[in-house]
């Protein structure tokens, strides 16, 4: 799977990358899960989600052409998912070891 990738010797995200996402709801009942998991199915940039156990209660990819696209979902779709309590995205800096 990846994730990110970075072009050589630039700081920009290149076409197709996906920014881990972790999301905090307000709740965890029942209702709050199924609304929350519902509304997520509806966006095509969410392109994986997952239920989590630890600080986080989802952790989501989400594809985006660069960051100001990634800027454009969170404030058009993430922080108008139901429930939503907190959002945070991983974006790195700068590769240490290849892979």
């Amino acid at each position: 799977m990846r994730c990110l990738s970075w072009k050589t010797g630039e700081r920009n995200l290149t076409t197709g990358s996906k920014i881990p996402v972790r999301i905090e709801l307000e709740a965890i009942s029942s209702h709050a899960v199924e609304r929350f998991e519902n509304s997520i199915r509806k966006h095509p940039e969410i392109e994986e989600c997952y239920a989590v156990s630890g600080k986080t209660d989802y952790l989501l990819y989400v594809s985006v052409k660069d960051i100001r696209g990634y800027e454009e979902i969170h404030r058009q779709v993430l922080s108008r998912l139901p429930g939503v309590r907190k959002i945070r995205a991983d974006i790195p800096l700068r590769r240490v070891v290849p892979f």
